[in-house]
């Protein structure tokens, strides 16, 4: 129920025990184990909430249910293919299927909240912009996903001692996801700029504040060795910022509508 925190606590040949099953790798990491373990936890709670939520929404209003019962099928069907990227020993592919899901988890509460809400629609120019940038931060993340399967390659290969040696060796996709990154920049500083003027200052400058961190911890990672955390970071804000962009999308309408 609860992992051990110390190779102690397993028994004596768990190398043994576990060989076939991890491909091998069966060097106990106590941050490992935890990170994984919490990382399922707060997957069953996220289950336990969205079931809740789609419950109430099935008693409340039908357009919002049919949202979160489509945010509900997308949690189960990421729990099943998480199951399966540990089982498949990280398939390439596997681990940005798991992510596509959790952006599409994301879209669906969104938009059911912002159904609810029944919230006024902002009437804006230069809307199209919102829809580019949100575009290129999701393309950003398929590369940066395909990177962090890279990672995990590497440091089989490398090892966890050799963080300064990681970067160099993740190939072309890397510098296709570094080099895409200033395309990202770009873009959302044209719309930061066409939006001057606009009622979406908190958006505006939210989301500048967001690409700003985005952009600090992935240069951490590629020149400071992978610095603790900052892969999370980095992924958590990006996720965050294609949230913004699809709430922004959703609670606007062109000018000219």
């Amino acid at each position: 129920m609860i992992p051990p925190t110390q190779a102690s606590e397993l028994p004596f040949n768990y190398q043994e025990i576990y060989k076939e099953k991890l491909h091998g790798q069966v060097e106990f990491n106590p941050t490992k184990t935890w990170i994984e373990y919490l990382n399922r936890l707060l997957g069953a709670l996220t289950g336990v909430f969205v079931v809740i939520t789609t419950f109430l929404a099935f008693k409340q209003n039908k357009k919002v249910f049919y949202h979160t019962l489509a945010a509900l099928i997308l949690v189960v069907l990421n729990a099943i293919l998480g199951k399966y990227v540990v089982d498949s020993f990280l398939l390439p592919g596997v681990v940005t299927a798991h992510m596509l899901l959790s952006i599409g988890v994301i879209y669906f509460l969104i938009k059911a909240l912002n159904i609810h809400s029944i919230s006024e629609v902002s009437t804006i120019e230069n809307r199209t912009w919102i829809m580019i940038n949100l575009c290129i931060v999701f393309l950003q993340i398929l590369l940066g996903t395909q990177v962090r399967e890279n990672v995990d390659h590497v440091i089989l290969e490398l090892g966890e001692s050799a963080k300064s040696q990681w970067a160099d060796q993740l190939g072309f996709i890397f510098i296709s996801h570094r080099t895409f990154s200033w395309l990202l920049v770009i873009s959302h500083f044209i719309l930061w700029n066409k939006l001057k003027d606009s009622i979406l200052q908190r958006y505006r400058h939210g989301m500048m504040a967001l690409i700003g961190i985005s952009f600090l911890t992935g240069i951490m990672m590629a020149y400071f060795a992978f610095p603790l955390g900052s892969q999370a970071i980095h992924l958590f804000i990006s996720l965050v910022l294609i949230g913004l962009h699809i709430n922004t999308y959703i609670r606007t309408k062109p000018i000219n509508v």
